[in-house]
């Protein structure tokens, strides 16, 4: 054999490892392209994470709040059922959901409702507020009660409300300048997914020749007191689908902490629902 049969012989022997093997290249170009799809899913998941995150932080209080829209406020819902109609009912409350009308013109029922949750102990006298002191007591034990307040009385010894604008700021700001009560300074509040103003507001002891402190007026014949001072009222006061409500809880001196907690706690399982006489 000649010296150039056997070169070529023996590259041909060293090189046949170098022809590709088809099943093999199939199988290393679908591994491969495999690899590739999982790069992919994991930077989508990387890049939706990262947005999630970021969405999160934008509800962190303090976290560019600037630049976030406004949640718009949750519309009244009709939807629930199982409430027991309080209006007319006097006596005890059986623990569970219970409809309560404003208390203003036509009966409140032009106006939405208060469907709340109460446990047991109260009760009601007449359906327009849940008591906490039953029929015939001789001392008040507070309550939770809901109000389209449309004058405030200047002077809670003075019979001549004087009527407030329209907005919530109106509303407080009349609150905060009686005389013959202390409030604290409104703040913003959210019940029930409607925005507004909180502030609590206590009485003072009657003056010389007043028997009675009014407050606040909804509607002839519907303004609001007490007789006796050092009473806390806690008003939230609400923009409810374009109709200003206040949800008033009173807690008076006798009561224990426990018990003023327990009717704020009332109030805050309040959600409204449409006027019955829509």
């Amino acid at each position: 054999m000649s010296i150039d049969e056997q070169l070529r012989t023996r590259l041909v022997a060293e090189t046949e490892h170098l022809v590709p093997d088809l099943e093999l290249e199939l199988a290393r170009t679908l591994r491969r392209a495999q690899r590739r799809r999982h790069a992919r899913t994991a930077v989508v998941a990387a890049v939706a994470a990262a947005v999630a995150g970021v969405a999160w932080l934008a509800g962190v209080p303090g976290a560019d709040r600037a630049d976030r829209p406004v949640d718009p406020a949750r519309s009244p819902d009709s939807s629930i059922t199982g409430a027991t109609d309080l209006v007319g009912y006097r006596g005890p409350l059986e623990p569970g959901r219970y409809s309560m009308a404003a208390w203003g013109p036509d009966g409140g029922t032009t106006l939405p409702r208060a469907v709340l949750e109460v446990p047991e102990g109260y009760f009601s006298n007449g359906g327009w507020a849940v008591d906490a002191g039953g029929p015939g007591e001789i001392e008040q034990l507070g309550e939770v009660m809901v109000w389209p307040v449309t004058h405030v009385f200047t002077d809670p010894c003075d019979t001549r409300p004087a009527r407030v604008g329209p907005t919530l700021r109106d509303l407080a700001l009349a609150l905060t300048d009686q005389t013959g009560t202390t409030t604290t300074r409104p703040r913003p509040v959210t019940l029930d997914g409607h925005r507004g103003l909180y502030l609590e507001l206590t009485t003072g002891a009657t003056h010389a020749g007043c028997t009675r402190l009014d407050l606040w007026h909804s509607a002839p014949d519907n303004d609001y007191g007490q007789d006796t001072g050092g009473i806390v009222h806690h008003l939230w006061i609400l923009d409810v689908d374009d109709t200003r409500l206040v949800v008033a809880v009173s807690n008076y001196p006798d009561q224990t902490p426990a018990q003023h907690q327990e009717l704020i706690d009332i109030a805050e399982t309040i959600h409204f629902t449409e006027p019955t006489g829509s």
